[in-house]
């Protein structure tokens, strides 16, 4: 009996300590969590380029207290809004939709399925065949890659195919009908597979369009930030621009000045393809690709260079793949390809995270601590991170190499400019810390894994280009770890802006002399 109590007392006090650790252990992770938390409030009510960049502070104390200009991503709601699209950069006819589309889908007919996968699903494309007996004006509708009643709006689709004149189909060539389906405008492609007196067979491409005014608030009579777009992060609507922004879209509907296609004889045409980090600057002619061009002219001593920005924000290597045919018509001699910041942050770590522990991944969500403290401990395999770098990233840049080295145009690839945090001071890493959790990693990732994934990427970049005899350009090897050059993890002020253009004309001066035959006089060096 006795010795039964003795046990029951001995359990008793295991189960005592057993909570009373736990009421600590509770207690500690409680404690962490708050401090995390208020170290985090802290940061946002002190540090100064937090404060900058929600508008709070316009003073660069970096630069002896000079009012600091507005940067991009910073202060946007005291821009003006620009001129009218007006004068001789802007003066070109937009590209006609059937002869767009035509060349488009030239090109689409003679890639890949991975290809043509991407195209579709970027456009949200749907397609199948239809054949007209003209004798008995059957129309007989038939799938390509997707069953027919798989395909919404199909019925519609049908009703509106067969109320088409036959006369359109007869003349064998293709053609364009629009046509709005509850409410929403469509436009149909029907590219001619063969046709004779009697029979007339289509391939039909379906796709949802975007008016150029739908955009425009009917009270405010403006277009808003959003309101610029024809395909969300993809593509802007051509020959407009915003009063909210100071952004200016061309002809083909890129932040520049309009193109001209064909273009002419003797000039040689680079574009620049990327997504925000691409397209960045004050103004249209504050952004890399304009001092680029700025500094070439200045070099060469002649206007036959041309450098264009085709970034759009949001952009990723796949629709960049979708985007070819547009880059391709475009007729460049050069592409230099700065991209893969939104494939890491928004496609690597989203992929490693998917592939984490149920409880880890709990974990990363609701707690502040473990996100920002614990990521030493449960870090991402980096045989895994080089896998998910190959196939989101590696995979598209080779086939768009391939691609572009088969039409005779040439490639550069830079590397990407990184504010690597073990180079910073403590408010410069607080701030990119605050700022990626708030705009980019929450919860998949931290600013110092994505320092370190994306040193991981440039290796690799810098290891493709050597093993392809690719022109590399190191910009992340010659762009310090500054506040002073970037504005957030990956976007540049304009210093950083002026120094990546200094850095590319560098880079491609040597390069182009020989591919131009062109060497500078002494008169143009001394200027």
């Amino acid at each position: 009996m006795e010795l039964k109590s003795k046990k029951k007392r001995k359990i008793v006090y295991i189960l005592g300590y057993s909570l009373f650790i736990f009421f600590w252990i509770i207690v500690i992770c409680l404690s962490l969590e708050l401090f995390e938390r208020l170290r985090w409030k802290h940061i946002e009510k002190t540090n100064k380029f937090v404060r900058i960049r929600k508008g709070e502070l316009l003073i660069k104390e970096w630069d002896n207290g000079a009012e600091e200009s507005v940067h991009y991503g910073e202060g946007k709601n005291i821009f003006v809004p620009q001129q009218l699209l007006i004068g001789e950069l802007w003066c070109y006819a937009e590209p006609d939709p059937l002869e767009m589309w035509s060349y488009r889908f030239s090109i689409y007919f003679t890639e890949t399925e991975p290809f043509q996968s991407s195209f579709c699903d970027i456009y949200n494309i749907h397609q199948f065949c239809i054949e007209i007996n003209q004798n008995n004006s059957d129309l007989i509708f038939s799938p390509i890659k997707e069953p027919l009643e798989a395909i919404p709006h199909i019925s519609e689709y049908k009703t509106i195919i067969e109320q088409i004149p036959k006369s359109k189909f007869e003349v064998g060539l293709a053609f364009l009908w629009d046509e709005n389906i509850k409410g929403e405008s469509y436009q149909f492609f029907f590219c001619p597979i063969y046709n004779t007196s009697n029979h007339y067979s289509y391939y039909v491409f379906v796709h949802p369009q975007k008016g150029k005014n739908e955009g425009i608030n009917p009270i405010l009579k403006k277009l808003a930030i959003n309101d610029l777009w024809d395909i969300n992060y993809f593509s802007y609507i051509p020959h407009i621009n915003s009063t909210e922004m100071p952004f200016r879209i061309n002809n083909f509907g890129f932040r520049d000045r309009d193109f001209k296609v064909p273009k002419e004889e003797g000039v040689f045409r680079i574009l620049c393809i990327g997504a925000s980090t691409t397209e960045e600057g004050i103004s249209n002619q504050e952004t890399y690709p304009k001092f680029l061009e700025q500094g070439l002219k200045k070099h060469f001593g002649d206007n036959r260079i041309e450098v264009f920005n085709c970034g759009v924000s949001g952009m990723v290597l796949k629709k960049h793949c979708a985007k070819l045919p547009d880059y391709l018509y475009l007729q460049p001699d050069l592409v230099i390809l700065y991209e893969g910041i939104n494939n890491v942050v928004y496609e690597v770590f989203q992929k490693a995270f998917d592939n984490t522990l149920l409880t880890t991944r709990i974990a990363f969500l609701l707690s502040h601590f473990v996100r920002k403290q614990m990521r030493a401990f449960i870090s991402y395999p980096e045989d895994r991170i080089k896998l998910y770098i190959d196939r989101f990233i590696m995979n598209y840049i080779d086939y768009l190499c391939k691609v572009f080295f088969l039409k005779n145009i040439d490639v550069c690839i830079s590397s990407i400019g990184v504010p690597y945090r073990d180079k910073l001071n403590s408010e410069d890493r607080d701030y990119y810390d605050f700022y990626y959790e708030k705009e980019w990693g929450y919860p998949h990732s931290t600013f110092q894994q994505y320092c370190e994934v994306m040193k991981l990427f440039n290796e690799i970049l810098k290891e493709y280009c050597k093993k392809n005899s690719i022109l590399y350009i190191p910009v992340e090897e010659n762009i310090p770890a500054s506040t002073k050059y970037f504005g957030d993890i990956c976007h540049m002020r304009q210093e950083g802006i002026k120094l990546k253009a200094q850095i590319m004309a560098e880079t491609l001066i040597p390069y182009l002399e020989k591919r131009l035959g062109l060497v500078n006089s002494s008169t143009v060096s001394s200027e």
